[in-house]
């Protein structure tokens, strides 16, 4: 389902599902991540739900707290400040990470594979900003590093929330696209009767 028009990259706060159809595999990315057949099986078979806080904290800054849920029940909070300030974190599926994340002109991210894609209203309403993440993997030899950018693109004729991510690991390297669907939440009390 399309996002509603009043969520955008300072108000990413909802409920999505991660559209397998629409999304590439994590498959390989994952695996070179040092990530486990069976946490991978996991990814691959269920469905991925995602619950995102987005808030300005007591520091001023802008924080987005993202739950990843499974159908199997593996869950992963990853907790990011937009502040672009190195943050290590013993993340529950990659192990020890390192991490920062920004707002950023669209034309200031480097690979060209990160800029396509992106909806033109939706970078007109932002000032042709998307969120920037990197990650590297501390500890494992040879470490991993992630970029990620996230925005919107229409995608099967739908406004979605999409994230583009170059993952690379030596000379290995993987992209991807993962696309989600927004889910309405059901009023718990719209069915109670008084």
């Amino acid at each position: 389902m399309a996002v509603p028009g009043s969520v955008n990259l300072r108000n990413l706060s909802g409920t999505y599902n991660l559209n397998k159809q629409l999304s590439d595999s994590t498959d390989a990315a994952l695996q070179m991540q040092g990530i486990g057949w069976l946490v991978r099986q996991a990814v691959k078979y269920s469905n991925v739900t995602l619950h995102v806080k987005q808030f300005v904290g007591e520091d001023n800054l802008m924080h987005i707290d993202s739950e990843q849920i499974t159908t199997g029940n593996i869950r992963n909070l990853e907790d990011r400040i937009i502040d672009f300030q190195w943050r290590e974190k013993d993340d529950r599926i990659f192990g020890k990470v390192n991490g920062r994340s920004r707002y950023v002109q669209l034309d200031e991210v480097e690979d060209e594979y990160l800029r396509q894609g992106w909806d033109e209203q939706f970078l007109v309403q932002e000032g042709h900003q998307v969120l920037q993440i990197f990650v590297e993997s501390l500890g494992k030899k040879p470490n991993w590093t992630a970029e990620q950018v996230w925005g919107f693109e229409v995608v099967d004729g739908s406004k979605r929330h999409t994230r583009r991510i170059i993952v690379k690991k030596g000379k290995e390297e993987h992209k991807l696209r993962l696309v989600y669907d927004w889910v309405v939440e059901k009023d718990e009390d719209a069915d109670l009767a008084y």
